[in-house]
Order: C-alpha cells, then sequence, then structure tokens
C-alpha cells in the first residue's frame, strides 16, 4: 500500500469515518458524568475539551498535509524520531485498543436496557465480530456502511436535540459561573479533560494518507469540519441532557434519562436504537477501518514477518485485523467493566498519542521541502510550541488515571512494554541490512 495504491477514498468516505470514529462512548456516556462533575457548566466543558484535543490534532494535521501517506502517524514517527521509536510506538497503539471492547460493551448495555434479558457478554462479542467481517470485505465496503451508520446517527441526534429544546423553561444557569463552576476551576478542567476522550478521533484519518484523493488538502480539512460538527452536536446535547431534568436526576446518568421525556415509548426505542447504539457501532468500526495501516507499512520496513501482512481477496490484511479482533474482544470475555477499560484505552491511548505529536517538533528541520510545500503549514515556531503543550496536556491525564487503573494494569504494561523494547533489540539489526539493501 504504497505509492501504487489506487486511490479509493474521497471526502465523503473520509468524513463519514472521521465522524463516526468521534461520535462514539464519549457523549454517550460521559456526558451524564460530566454533568454530575461540573453541573450547568457541561455544555461549557464540551467546548473547553475542544480547546484541549485542537492543538494536538493540529499537529496530526499538519503532518498529515506535508507527509501524508498509509499509516501516517506509524510512518510521521519513522521519519521524524526514527525507527526504533516508531515500532515502539505501534506496539503501544495495539495494546491501547483495548478501548474497541468499550464501545462493544456499551452498546450491550443499551441493548439491555431495550430488552433486559439479553446476555451483554453476547451481545457485546456479537457487535464486534459485525464490525470485524464488515472490515474484512475492505476498506471501500466498511466504509459505505460507515456512511449510511452515520447518517442515521447524526439525524438521531439532531431530533433528540431539538425535541428536548422544547422540554426546558430556563436557560439562565448557562450564563451563571456559580452553575457552571459549582466545583470550582479545577472539577470544571477535570470535567473538560474527561470529555476530551468525546472529540478525539479525527486524526486517525491519517492512517489513509496513501489511500484518498489529494490528502494534503482532504486530511486537515475533514478533521476540521469533522470537529466543528461535532462540538455543535455535543454542545446542544449536553443542554438537553442537563437542561430538561433536575440536575439531580441526569448527574451520571446516560441520554436515555432524558430520551424518556422528550419522546413517546417508540420514539425513544428508535432513538436508543437508532442514534445512541449506532454512534458506539460508528466508533468500533471506524478503528477496524484504519488499525491495520500502521503494521502494514511496519512490515514493509521488516519489524514484522512479510507473512503476517498477507491480503485477502478484499485487499485486507486479515491477520492483522484479527489481532485487533482479538486485542478488542479479551476484556468483553474477561468479564472488565466499561469504565475501567475505557479508562486503561484512554491512558494507554494518550501515551502512544504523543509520538505523531512530538514527531511535528523535527517536520521543518528533517524535511525542510515537504514542510514548505504542505498545502497546510503552521509556522515553525508553533511547530516547536504545540508538541510541547500537548506533552503537558496528555501528561496531566495519564497522571490523573494512574490510580484508578492501579498497579496491575500499569504493571501489564509496562512488562508488555519491556518485551517490546527485548523484541525491538534483537530484531533492529535486520531491519537496518534490510534498508541498507
Amino acid at each position: 500500500m504504497s505509492e501504487g495504491t489506487k486511490k479509493l477514498l474521497g471526502f465523503w468516505d473520509l468524513l463519514g469515518i472521521s465522524l463516526g470514529q468521534i461520535i462514539g462512548t464519549g457523549v454517550v456516556i460521559l456526558t451524564g458524568i460530566s454533568i454530575s462533575m461540573t453541573g450547568y457548566g457541561a455544555p461549557w466543558a464540551f467546548a473547553f475539551a475542544l480547546l484541549i484535543v485542537a492543538i494536538p490534532t493540529i499537529c496530526i494535521a499538519a503532518l498529515g498535509s506535508a507527509v501524508p501517506n498509509t499509516g501516517g502517524n506509524y510512518t510521521y514517527v519513522r521519519d521524524l524520531l526514527g525507527a526504533k521509536t516508531s515500532f515502539f510506538y505501534l506496539s503501544l497503539l495495539i495494546s491501547g485498543q483495548v478501548i474497541l471492547a468499550s464501545f462493544a460493551i456499551g452498546f450491550a448495555e443499551y441493548a439491555q436496557e431495550l430488552f433486559p434479558d439479553v446476555n451483554l457478554m453476547v451481545v457485546a462479542a456479537s457487535i464486534m465480530v459485525l464490525c470485524y467481517l464488515a472490515n474484512l470485505r475492505g476498506i471501500k465496503t466498511a466504509a459505505r456502511f460507515q456512511s449510511i451508520m452515520v447518517l442515521v446517527l447524526v439525524v438521531s441526534l439532531v431530533i433528540y436535540i431539538f425535541s428536548g429544546f422544547g422540554h426546558i423553561d430556563d436557560y439562565t444557569p448557562y450564563t451563571e459561573p456559580e452553575k457552571i463552576f459549582p466545583n470550582g476551576f479545577g472539577g470544571f478542567f477535570a470535567a473538560a479533560f474527561l470529555l476530551r476522550l468525546s472529540l478525539i478521533g479525527s486524526e486517525f484519518i491519517s492512517e489513509f494518507g496513501g489511500e484518498m484523493e489529494n490528502p494534503g488538502k482532504l486530511i486537515p480539512l475533514v478533521m476540521g469540519i469533522s470537529l466543528l460538527v461535532v462540538i455543535v452536536l455535543y454542545i446542544a446535547l449536553a443542554i438537553v441532557a442537563s437542561g430538561v431534568l433536575p440536575l439531580e436526576e441526569v448527574q451520571g446518568a446516560n441520554l436515555g434519562a432524558t430520551a424518556k421525556v422528550v419522546f413517546s415509548p417508540a420514539v425513544y426505542v428508535a432513538f436508543i436504537g437508532g442514534g445512541v447504539m449506532i454512534s458506539l457501532v460508528t466508533s468500533l468500526n471506524a478503528i477496524f477501518a484504519w488499525c491495520t495501516r500502521g503494521l502494514y507499512m511496519a512490515t514493509e520496513d521488516g519489524w514484522l514477518p512479510k507473512k503476517l501482512a498477507v491480503k485477502n481477496k478484499y485487499d485486507t490484511p486479515y491477520i492483522y485485523l484479527t489481532l485487533f479482533f482479538i486485542v478488542g474482544i479479551t476484556p468483553i470475555l474477561t468479564g472488565l467493566s466499561l469504565e475501567y477499560v475505557a479508562i486503561l484505552g484512554n491512558a494507554v491511548g494518550a501515551i502512544f498519542g504523543l509520538f505523531p505529536v512530538v514527531a511535528l517538533y523535527n517536520l521543518s528541520s528533517r524535511n525542510p521541502e515537504a514542510y514548505a510545500k504542505a498545502p497546510f503549514k503552521l509556522p515553525v515556531w508553533a511547530t516547536k510550541l504545540f508538541p510541547v503543550i500537548a506533552v503537558v496536556i496528555y501528561g496531566y491525564g495519564i497522571y490523573s488515571s494512574w490510580e484508578f487503573i492501579g498497579d496491575l494494569g500499569w504493571s501489564l504494561m509496562f512488562g508488555y512494554a519491556a518485551l517490546v523494547v527485548i523484541y525491538i533489540y534483537f530484531r533492529a539489526p535486520y531491519v537496518k541490512s534490510l534498508q541498507e539493501k
């Protein structure tokens, strides 16, 4: 999948993948938690979360515009930070996809609201299998599947918003500082940082840099439009979720609490099935759509045996896709909770997410020609400052998750990282000799 790869993905395909990746666990699960942390400040916390996400996203957009390629983030790290670092980044990315399970478990929990007798583990595993099979049939099939689901999702959420506005009598609490910051700015910031998880995802379309039309322009364009569309939806959703019922009835609750008030029983069922549950499927499907790109590029570089990158008739590297499927389904089969999976995946994601962002620091010096020709280009000072700011933001996120994940979780992660370092040590001479040839 290098320069000779047939261009398959256009603007609407990429926008569907991007929106589907972003709109998922965050809005349907974290909204109620953010209300419990900051009350009527939840809509403003979403807006503040956009500022937190913006700098790392801009960094990836600048890289995608300057040096687009299949397996985008992996290739950015490889070319700007070094080959060994890039494979270490990729190994962390694989482990971080335990987050796949959070979408499937969330889907199953909402399914239980509609059908209380269903088995949560069976439903979660089944939806994981469905998205896995859809992506086995190739990226174009998966993108069409994604576009249909995103359309249904957005329509459902818009109906929820407009129906909810009619049930809100007083909007003044959203302008009163004491009700926006009931726990001070610290509580507000904590809520916004948690909501960061609901806004990440658009950066991963850079993984398709070698498989899209005009990537230098499309990558930053799709990323920017995706975030603008999503933040408008999220702010409106947070207003409805916090304004229809008294705060004490919606703190920590999901969107179903207010949906029961604003919808008739039949429409409520349609909203849960067509909006909330679809949002979780789109996030799950979007990850499957991009996750193999970096592994395929690492194989071409010699880090992995070529036989692992074999493709099926739909041009899908099915062994690598199956690897991510196993990573995603394992937390389901072992009975881990949705909250633990989401926080663990978010923390690991913050760690590996730093690597491509920091890579921007070296772009102007190591590849000045690509930097100069990029359709979307940051000033040199911004390429140095933005990665530093991102490290501070992500570092705080990792620190805030440390205690919840616990010693066992972190011990497993450090053990896994140590094994990867050992593998890199023994594999590196072969990679070096291959590159010399």
